[in-house]
């Protein structure tokens, strides 16, 4: 039995890993699904200043209050940044990455530069409407989603996304890449290109398994069976075992 925690992307909760969730329960994983400051059931806690290390601290703390070690961390979309500077902070305490159709940061670069120019001013605008702080619900067709259930579902729960932490770099140090397992989950419907050019490049790099979903980029609703089976064979291969550190502090 692994701990795994499940970290959302932007404008979501931890709400939208009900049903992976369900299903690794069911495989006798210990299945954690934070919501991060400012979202979902926690949107009455947003303030402007919250930003990517706010979202950091919210998993740090996940990790040291539910003393965790030896965790599969999974990142979705936005969710990819927190799960590489988790493991940045702390290799030691992670068994693998599982990156679904999620951004890998790089050191000092930020994450609104890949953003088209046209969709940057479209959310500007968006956020102006809401005190220039906070982005939006987009169009669910961005995310490639059709099904009416889906579109439901996502229309009930999600939630303006903060402006601050998609406009700041991450620092990333590299340490993340000691992480002896490492797996790019690509929604291959209508792929979004950066997350397209990723998993072409990883899927050349002997140090990670790549694998593609013939799905959109909500695959935690639309393909739950699938995207728990994965995380659970990222889970189960054995790996050697860094020597153990500190546990986390926030």
């Amino acid at each position: 039995m692994k701990a795994v925690v499940l970290v959302h992307g932007g404008w979501h909760g931890g709400w939208c890993w009900r049903d992976v969730a369900d299903q690794l329960r069911t495989l006798g994983h210990r299945v954690y699904t934070p919501t991060l400051t400012g979202l979902g059931e926690r949107e009455h806690l947003f303030n402007a200043e919250v930003g990517i290390d706010t979202h950091l601290l919210d998993l740090l703390a996940v990790l040291k209050f539910e003393r965790l070690d030896d965790v599969v961390l999974v990142g979705h979309s936005y969710g990819g940044v927190l799960i590489t500077l988790v493991a940045d902070r702390l290799p030691e305490h992670v068994r693998a990455l599982v990156y679904v159709d999620a951004v890998i940061p790089e050191d000092g670069r930020c994450d609104w530069d890949a953003f088209p120019a046209a969709r940057r001013d479209s959310m500007l605008a968006a956020a102006a409407t809401l005190g220039g702080t906070r982005v939006p619900v987009p169009d669910f067709a961005v995310w490639r989603v059709t099904d009416p259930s889906q579109r439901d579902w996502l229309r009930q729960c999600c939630t303006p996304h903060p402006l601050r932490p998609i406009q700041e770099a991450p620092r990333v140090s590299g340490r993340w890449l000691t992480v002896a397992r490492k797996h790019y989950v690509l929604a291959a419907h209508e792929p979004d290109a950066r997350f397209l050019a990723l998993h072409r490049r990883l899927s050349a790099d002997p140090t990670w398994v790549t694998h593609s979903i013939d799905g959109g980029h909500e695959l935690m609703l639309s393909h739950p069976g699938t995207v728990a089976d994965l995380i659970h064979q990222a889970s189960s291969w054995p790996v050697a075992r860094h020597k153990a550190g500190p546990r986390p502090s926030v």
